[in-house]
């Protein structure tokens, strides 16, 4: 980390908040930047894909797209779950599509080669008298993947270890905190298009500054004085106290308020008096656009207590007042009126600082080398 990495129109950005300008809004609008982060960020870092429980049974898969790369997850015959690109070795047809469920084979709806559940080519047709052909040499190619307190991840860089995205500790935050989350399942599904850089997005979760002004009704669910953080390299953990008497949850004011985000580009909320775990994921989908999935955790036997409060909160309250105003930044962003700010930061790291902010920032300029 250098102290001075780029500099816009007012000034430096420098490793210390307090004293750094923001980044020159060209970071959210060219297309080279947005290339340059796709090859050194998505496809060198660990990136959420789903969750165990949607892998109940052996021939179980889910598949993606992720980061531009289609990739199947699939739950072996021996219950172990592996990833693939989603590819046929032949000619490169899709595989699958959805999700679903096949009995024991993977066959390609192109020219039939067909696949056992852990990637190994079983029968490819009429191959028989072609010089040189070795079944073994065209199995699926795999994607590395880890499991994360039930949490699937995939990561495109094959010299990539958990311990480079803190993925130990990032599980142990949860576990501790949430401790049957393996055995969660999805309850709902939320789907969002967003005019406004993936990063604006990310932005915009990485600092409660904005919060009592934006989100009044979110103010009502913590104490902003009680926030206690871990921060890492990779993934930054906070815990909040709940107040009393929010609107549809019954909280008997100790309980926590609990936020995770994960470089690069996801965010987990808990919410007080509440059994459920909203995951965010933010994928770009060029300079200005990006999408935004979320999917909600409940334990599997219970019936979900709070899911239509949380669904209401969620989509009505963080997503209606955050997409509008992350849309409203990425059109200032392209103003002439504008290139740089200042993060409102204190070296006494008060509640509202916005040094988790420029911390994401300093991420982003190391990994593309700035």
């Amino acid at each position: 980390m250098t102290d001075q990495t780029v500099s816009g129109e007012r000034g430096a950005f420098t490793k210390t908040a307090q004293h750094s300008y923001t980044l020159p809004s060209r970071y959210y609008l060219d297309q080279d930047i947005y290339d340059q982060e796709h090859q050194k960020i998505f496809l060198r870092s660990w990136l959420y894909v789903g969750h165990v429980s949607d892998l109940p049974a052996i021939g179980s898969f889910i598949t993606d797209d992720v980061a531009g790369q289609p990739i199947v997850i699939i739950r072996g015959s021996d219950n172990n779950v592996r990833a693939f690109f989603n590819v046929c070795q032949h000619r490169g047809d899709l595989l699958l599509s959805g999700k679903g469920q096949v009995k024991s084979k993977i066959v390609c709806k192109y020219h039939a080669w067909c696949y056992g559940l852990e990637g190994e080519l079983k029968t490819a047709r009429l191959t028989g008298n072609v010089p040189g052909f070795d079944r073994t040499d065209f199995g699926l190619r795999p994607v590395q993947h880890a499991l994360v307190a039930g949490m699937i991840f995939v990561n495109f860089d094959p010299n990539a270890t958990p311990e480079d995205g803190d993925l130990p500790q990032f599980e142990k935050t949860i576990l501790d905190n949430l401790p049957e989350m393996p055995g969660y399942v999805s309850k709902h599904q939320f789907d969002f298009d967003i005019h406004a850089n993936w990063k604006v997005v990310i932005d915009n979760f990485s600092e409660g500054y904005h919060i009592p002004v934006a989100h009044p009704t979110l103010a009502t669910l913590y104490n902003e004085e009680t926030v206690k953080s871990q921060v890492r390299d990779r993934f930054r953990f906070y815990q909040k106290t709940a107040k009393q008497g929010f609107a549809g949850f019954e909280t008997k004011g100790d309980e926590p308020y609990l936020t995770w985000f994960l470089w690069p580009n996801l965010c987990l909320l808990s919410l007080p008096g509440a059994s459920q775990l909203i995951v965010l994921r933010i994928t770009p989908d060029g300079p200005g656009k990006s999408l935004e999935h979320a999917d909600v955790y409940s334990p599997a036997e219970t019936d979900a207590p709070n899911l239509e409060v949380v669904k209401s909160l969620f989509s009505e309250m963080f997503n209606r007042e955050d997409i509008a105003l992350v849309q409203s930044v990425q059109l200032g962003l392209g103003s002439l009126g504008y290139d740089q700010g200042r993060y409102v930061a204190d070296a006494e790291d008060s509640w509202f600082t916005e040094s988790g902010l420029h911390l994401f920032h300093q991420q982003i300029l190391d990994a593309l080398g700035s």
